[in-house]
């Protein structure tokens, strides 16, 4: 994709409050990051939104409460939302403050190295990523990673470590990582139900099935 076109397609995602299904906000990252991004890709390989997944970097939460939007509430809107309080308060947009050009240097060497620990741990499928930077004015960048939506089941065949000494894993081997809402879940009991190992798993099969069918390999996948 051109940056142009990515750009297309991540400007909406910029204008929201919060983070999705397909999108993900990122200040910075470096390579100490790399395994919890490995688990963020993941949930998004495995997930049943039909279109490819954007991390974007450059972006942070608001600075302070001053972002906060208050809003009044009516008799009639407490009485709907069975609340006493006379306001809700809404968190405002996030701080598209990109990147300067030496991060951006960095994030190509931050992708090298996140595409070659992708190959080396995945067991059946490899998650396909581009990395796209987007000038956002004269000095500044955002840098997007864009998971491709393609078939194929994604999990780790061994635990990937946190670089910085903890022995407690960002990935755990063979576990299926999911997205919902605006957050990666896995390894934990309330996530990665039967129900979502059935749809993943047929999903593949299916896809399987229909490039037997037309002469095509599985190694399609991992191109």
């Amino acid at each position: 994709m051109t940056e142009q076109e990515v750009y297309r397609k991540i400007r909406p995602l910029l204008e929201n409050i919060n983070e999705g299904l397909y999108w993900d906000f990122k200040k910075a990252l470096t390579e100490e990051h790399i395994p919890d991004i490995i688990k963020d890709i993941l949930a998004f390989s495995n997930s049943d939104e039909d279109r490819d997944a954007y991390i974007i970097v450059g972006v942070s939460e608001p600075k302070n409460q001053l972002s906060i939007n208050k809003i009044s509430l009516s008799t009639e809107d407490r009485r709907r939302l069975n609340t006493d309080a006379n306001y809700i308060y809404l968190p405002g947009r996030w701080d598209v403050h990109g990147l300067l050009a030496e991060d951006i240097e960095k994030m190509k060497e931050f992708s090298a190295k996140l595409t070659e620990k992708l190959s080396r741990y995945m067991l059946i499928s490899i998650p396909k990523c581009e990395y796209v930077p987007v000038q956002i004015n004269p000095s500044r960048w955002l840098y997007v990673i864009i998971i491709k939506h393609i078939p194929g089941v994604f999990i780790s065949k061994e635990d990937i470590l946190r670089p910085n000494g903890d022995r407690k894993p960002a990935v755990k081997q063979g576990v299926l990582y999911i997205r919902i809402a605006d957050t990666t879940m896995g390894a934990r009991t309330d996530v990665a139900s039967a129900t979502e190992h059935i749809r993943v798993w047929k999903k593949y099969l299916t896809w399987l099935e229909s490039a037997s069918h037309a002469g095509l390999t599985t190694e399609v996948q991992n191109v």
